[in-house]
């Protein structure tokens, strides 16, 4: 297993011995969970009505050597420098012998002591605590699904994964994701216009974001963010269009379904996922992004 940091653009190996490597890992399977409990006046024991998954803290044991004094404090000072207590968030990659990445953002917590111990010579030895607020790991590699919409004799194109081309101006086509993860994921979606009483819905979950009522002109766009702490719909200014959302819409859970869930009939994690509206041209398109995500790995 090959761990890194990633802090923007730049990249630490943990495992190469460039500047250290790891002992030991921990906490990188199941998202600790807490189960929500409901208990009536006359109840013996409880009812379960849920769950949430908890923050996850990933423990590493860091092993750092060297050939000189000089160089051991320069890789300490490193060390230092990239898991310093910051606002922004830093991201631990895991790269698996098959090849398999899986990204997990977080910060430390300030465990990175280094202690140093009489005859240990240029080694030191030391833990981190990585604390993701967020504990699902997830796909680097964004997934995009994308329906089209033009005139001409295609009328309806699927090379999976991507697009859909329906041949006139109304829209009513349909995708099938199989979805591979084991937690479900929340997309950005981009609608360009033109096109009239947009609706999007998952038939896994039966969640629906619904325009209807609202036209999207051509050389403008909304765009969906779908994460939690975000739920926004922006256009292409920048001006919140969220209001011109049907009340009944399904802003704050609109997802892509894993296949543990039960509504729906998802199985598998088969999410049928379709698209309507009206006054489309060639410009029009709705694009779905989100990112693979795992409950642990």
């Amino acid at each position: 297993m090959d761990i890194q940091l990633l802090r923007g653009a730049e990249i630490l190996s943990l495992t190469d011995n460039t500047v250290c490597g790891v002992l030991s890992w921990d906490g990188v399977g199941e998202a600790p969970v807490r189960r929500i409990e409901e208990r009536g006046p006359q109840q013996h024991g409880v009812s379960d009505v849920g769950f949430r998954l908890e923050p996850r803290e990933i423990q590493l044991a860091l092993w750092l050597g060297a050939d000189s004094f000089v160089d051991l404090e320069a890789r300490r000072r490193t060390l230092v420098d990239w898991l310093r207590a910051t606002t922004a968030n830093l991201t631990l990659r895991f790269t698996t012998e098959a090849g398999e990445i899986f990204d997990i953002d977080g910060h430390s917590v300030g465990a990175l002591t280094l202690p140093v111990e009489g005859g240990d010579g240029m080694t030191l030895k030391s833990g981190v605590v990585f604390r993701c607020p967020d504990p699902t790991f997830y796909d680097p590699v964004a997934v995009a699904v994308s329906f089209l919409v033009g005139g001409g004799a295609d009328s309806f194109y699927v090379p999976m994964s991507v697009p859909h081309f329906v041949g006139a101006s109304v829209v009513n086509a349909s995708v099938t994701v199989t979805y591979a993860g084991t937690w479900r994921a929340y997309p950005l979606i981009r609608i360009v216009g033109p096109i009239a009483d947009p609706v999007i819905t998952n038939a896994a979950t039966g969640e629906v974001l619904d325009f209807t009522g609202t036209t999207i002109a051509g050389g403008d766009r909304y765009d969906i963010d779908l994460r939690y702490g975000h739920k926004t719909v922006i256009d292409a200014a920048g001006v919140s269009q969220i209001a011109k959302l049907v009340t009944s819409s399904d802003l704050a859970t609109w997802h892509i379904a894993d296949d543990s869930e039960v509504t729906g009939e998802v199985t598998g994690g088969v999410n049928s996922i379709s698209v309507t509206g009206s006054g489309a041209n060639v410009a029009t398109r709705i694009d779905i992004v989100y990112n693979t995500r795992y409950v642990g790995i």
